[in-house]
């Protein structure tokens, strides 16, 4: 009672109290072990569980708790042993073998993970977590069709369970299924369990106007097409009109013209208005007259002007404001 009251240091001294009259209990060991681990004391409460493995080595639940702690301190290959016991000594405890796939997922072991999840699911084939526990173990190994059918049965017994639909959603997106993966991101969104979880469902849904540009231009390129494809596509798609967004910036063209015949320019943020303002007064007549506005908008167009070849250094950056011709292997291969 202690214990669930969380006073775990007078529980721990009457657990203390207790071994003392029946040493054999390995229940009382176990519920001293668990006092142990509320207080952090992870080796104490592994010593516990080594005495009570002497004591009765043929008992599950004494290696589950051993496998728990090592859990709890994420030493998963210290505790796959612990569970693996669990299962020899109750081969028929669909938890136990679910616990064992759990911890080789964690050691990105996924192939021998499904086969544990497999018997788990032979053992109880309602057991919804092990579905979805084997659905991310399988997306992990990019078997994704099998991912969606495990995603499909775990949904068929808990068909409101917002996780599972966000999962089932993002592996329909890896086989290019976009408008049942915007379904399911729709339907999470509507039992998403607070606001956060909504704005994620909003956020990972796809633009499918932007994945047919995108497949389009791969398919124009003779390239693969694919999520991961495809994703990288809209980035750069994206980048791209950002740039051409930044270029229609008042500086551009004017800074692209004043480098055309220079390898650089330094000077103080009054000087470069002043450089420009004299070479382009047309352009620049009804602009701002503060110093500061240019060197700021010219800090907004660097990725712009670094398409064209052009580096910029602003302060505190570098002393000066700066301008200066890229190196032509720069432009091809960029860091």
């Amino acid at each position: 009672m202690l214990d669930h009251l969380e006073r775990s240091e007078e529980a721990l001294s009457s657990f203390e109290e207790a071994i003392q009259l029946d040493p054999r209990d390995e229940d009382i060991s176990l519920a001293q072990a668990r006092a142990l681990v509320h207080l952090e004391r992870f080796d104490e409460a592994l010593a516990i569980c080594e005495q009570a493995i002497q004591l009765v080595p043929t008992k599950p639940s004494v290696y589950k708790e051993k496998g728990d702690i090592l859990t709890n301190q994420k030493r998963y290959a210290d505790a796959l042993p612990a569970y693996q016991k669990v299962v020899q000594l109750d081969p028929k405890d669909p938890f136990a073998h679910d616990q064992v796939g759990d911890t080789l997922s964690k050691l990105e072991r996924f192939a021998d993970a499904v086969k544990a999840y497999n018997q788990a699911l032979r053992l109880s084939p309602d057991f919804t977590g092990a579905y979805s526990s084997k659905a991310h173990a399988l997306e992990e190994l990019g078997r994704y069709e099998e991912a969606l059918a495990a995603y499909n049965k775990a949904l068929q017994l808990s068909p409101k369970h917002f996780f599972l639909l966000f999962a089932r959603a993002r592996v329909l997106k890896k086989l290019l299924r976009y408008e049942e993966a915007n379904a399911d991101y729709d339907r999470a969104q509507l039992m998403a369990p607070d606001l956060l979880f909504a704005v994620c469902c909003l956020l990972a849904s796809v633009d499918l106007k932007s994945v047919a540009e995108a497949k389009a231009r791969l398919e124009a390129a003779g390239k693969a097409i694919s999520n991961e494809t495809i994703e990288a596509e809209i980035e750069l798609m994206y980048k791209e009109k950002q740039v051409a967004s930044l270029k229609s910036s008042p500086l551009f063209r004017p800074v692209c013209l004043l480098m055309q015949e220079r390898q650089e320019w330094s000077g103080t943020a009054k000087q470069f208005k002043e450089i420009l303002c004299h070479h382009f007064p047309d352009a620049l007549a009804t602009w701002y007259r503060a110093p500061r506005k240019f060197v700021d908008e010219l800090k907004k167009i660097v990725p712009a002007l670094r398409e064209e070849g052009i580096a910029v250094g602003i302060p505190p950056d570098t002393t000066l404001v700066t301008l200066s011709k890229l190196a032509l292997e720069r432009l091809q291969h960029p860091v």
